[in-house]
């Protein structure tokens, strides 16, 4: 993979487009149906935490300029510490984005491609992912931001959508199934924010090693702020939205609406700006997984490790035999 640097616009689309993907999942499915008519006030009390976590990581990595989590630990606790957070860290990523690449597939599968089997999608994920890794970090980063200001477009349009769908009664009561779900064991929500972990290996990234504070908190902020609209929209436009198991929420929001005569199936729309979203984000996967096991086995060049970790995301994603299991 060719190594260069990363400036603050694609940095921001690079940590902001793992959040987004998880929003279009079924994340806020899980959110809604612990929390009730609670799930904003939840949902806001989360965000003040991640806020507070994100500023804390910043604080800390102040001390290690233009080091990722990897090179700390080399730092405190030598070639040990360094070898098994990285393999902590790679197989989190690789078993993550695996996971996350067969739902997404199940779900597509289930609204369109109901004949193709589910093998053949994720083949061609797979293939995508190792061309656009063997053009380098660039590349993606690039791409990436383009998918990501298409995505983020797409998801305002589909909560302004629903506007005058939406029930503000719906909030009440305020603490939903109770104050323990909404702020103790609530708490546990805080997972929609776990694409925030790529912040601890961006900073070697970056071209400006000062713009990991600027683009670390503008991400967090837009991200937070989607993810707010999106829970709002969710829990106001529609009673039936908690009912939902299998498909998307937000999909199906969407297909419970029209644009004018001539545009009556937004969700299509929808669907395809969510494939080219999620290549993007199962790239990233691909490109952060191989540079931390670039970085743990000291080789100068983090190629040899795309195409082995690509068939192990494979492997992952085939095990279920649904993704429900």
């Amino acid at each position: 993979m060719k190594f260069s640097k990363i400036n603050l616009i694609e940095s921001i689309a690079l940590i902001l487009i793992l959040t987004i993907n998880r929003i279009s999942m079924n994340n806020l499915q899980s959110i809604l149906l612990f929390c009730g008519s609670s799930s904003i006030l939840n949902v806001i009390f989360v965000s003040i935490i991640t806020l507070f976590l994100i500023v804390v990581i910043i604080r800390l990595f102040k001390k290690f300029p233009n080091s990722d989590i990897i090179d700390v630990c080399e730092a405190i606790g030598g070639k040990f510490l360094k070898w098994l957070v990285g393999s902590i860290f790679a197989l989190y990523i690789i078993v993550t984005s695996s996971l996350l690449l067969r739902y997404f597939i199940e779900t597509i599968h289930i609204i369109y491609y109901g004949d193709a089997p589910i093998i053949y999608l994720l083949l061609f994920f797979s293939v995508v992912s190792v061309i656009a890794n063997m053009q380098g970090i660039k590349s993606i980063a690039r791409t990436n931001v383009i998918l990501c200001v298409i995505m983020v477009i797409s998801l305002l349009t589909a909560f302004a959508a629903v506007v005058p769908n939406m029930t503000i009664q719906r909030i009440f009561p305020i603490l939903g199934h109770g104050v323990s779900n909404t702020f103790f064991t609530g708490i546990s929500n805080i997972f929609i924010f776990n694409g925030f972990s790529i912040l601890f290996l961006v900073p070697p990234l970056l071209e400006n090693k000062k713009d990991f504070k600027k683009s670390t908190l503008i991400a967090t902020l837009i991200s937070i702020f989607i993810v707010i609209l999106a829970t709002a929209s969710m829990l106001l436009a529609f009673s039936f939205s908690t009912d939902i198991d299998r498909i998307s929420p937000l999909y199906s929001l969407l297909s419970n609406n029209e644009f004018g005569k001539y545009f009556q199936h937004p969700e299509s729309l929808f669907i395809f700006t969510w494939i080219l979203s999620f290549m993007s984000y199962f790239n990233i996967g691909l490109m952060t997984s191989s540079l931390v096991c670039q970085k743990v086995t000291n080789v100068k060049n983090s190629t040899p490790f795309i195409i082995p970790i690509c068939i192990i995301s494979l492997i992952i994603a085939l095990i279920p035999n649904s993704i429900m299991q």
